[in-house]
């Protein structure tokens, strides 16, 4: 198949564009900073810098693909994140029907059909809507957290601070590995399109503490969790990814999977229509540690 993958360095992207190459498929990979592209410049990949507010750049990357993989940046530093990220999702939609993609797949995120004053969710929601009226065929995939998410602070840092995050102590959460959601989103591709969204969780259900637990026992050390306030979590967060809007959004969604039990599923359905087996945290902390020894980390 000829596959595009638009965000094709992101965490998942670059996994999607690893197994399309792996597979043998025709890959274009599509970013907007040529630097972070060099790697996949090295393969067989096609590779092209194109903005995403760029519709003719869009229709240059898509002509001739049949499957695309859609994942949206973090929209910061921007006045009005969410209305920029509706915008260049509608681009890519537009642009993937004129180019004539056969199966367009998003990745969206886990929650309720409307979640008011959520605009992460909200703005996928609307995404969604559109992709679902364009015309297209398509698959929608909707994670909840990122098991990955939990060791961006670094080993120093959950060593040191802990795990700190916006959630209670006895919230449970259904972290997925961005590996797993990768397989999913590649396995969707190369099967034809669902016309349809998927909840995507891991394995098993956990709480804050526990996921702390299986770091520490990975690490060889004690990792503390810290059930922090909204306001910490944007104050720290929000200057790391360049946009207090945006942390402060992540911050509403994880506290509305807490409220509304929005953090948790069946994963039964994934085995069944992916014919993936998902990974289980404590493994993807064994490997996390692993590699943190082979780099000196720990």
């Amino acid at each position: 198949m000829k596959i595009a993958v638009i965000g094709a360095t992101g965490n998942t992207g670059s996994a999607v564009a690893e197994l399309a190459l792996e597979d043998g498929h025709d890959l274009r990979a599509m970013a907007r900073n040529p630097d972070s592209l060099k790697k996949l410049a090295n393969s067989d990949a096609e590779v092209f810098t194109a903005d995403l507010d760029d519709h003719e750049g869009i229709l240059s990357t898509l002509s001739g693909v049949e499957a695309v993989y859609y994942c949206s940046p973090l929209p910061a530093g921007y006045d009005e994140p969410f209305a920029v990220e509706f915008a260049r999702a509608r681009n890519a939609i537009n642009g993937a029907r004129s180019a004539g993609i056969e199966h367009f797949v998003l990745l969206s995120a886990m929650g309720p059909e409307t979640a008011p004053g959520v605009e992460l969710i909200e703005t996928k929601r609307a995404i969604e809507v559109e992709l679902a009226g364009s015309g297209l065929a398509y698959t929608i995939l909707r994670p909840n957290m990122f098991m990955d998410n939990v060791a961006m602070a670094g080993p120093e840092a959950l060593l040191g601070v802990g795990l700190a995050w916006p959630f209670s102590e006895s919230a449970l959460i259904q972290p997925i590995a961005a590996r797993d959601i990768a397989h999913i989103a590649f396995k969707s591709m190369t099967s034809g399109p669902r016309n349809r969204s998927f909840n995507l969780v891991g394995p098993e259900a956990l709480t804050f503490p526990q996921i702390a637990r299986e770091l520490g026992q990975a690490m060889g050390s004690e990792v503390r969790f810290t059930a922090i306030p909204d306001e910490v979590f944007v104050e720290h967060v929000g200057p790391a990814i360049g946009s207090t809007e945006v942390a402060a959004a992540v911050a509403a969604a994880y506290r509305l999977w807490e409220r509304d039990g929005n953090g948790t599923g069946d994963a039964s359905i994934l085995a069944t229509e992916f014919d993936i087996s998902l990974t289980r945290f404590q493994d993807f902390a064994t490997n996390l540690a692993e590699t943190w020894k082979r780099e000196a980390l720990i």
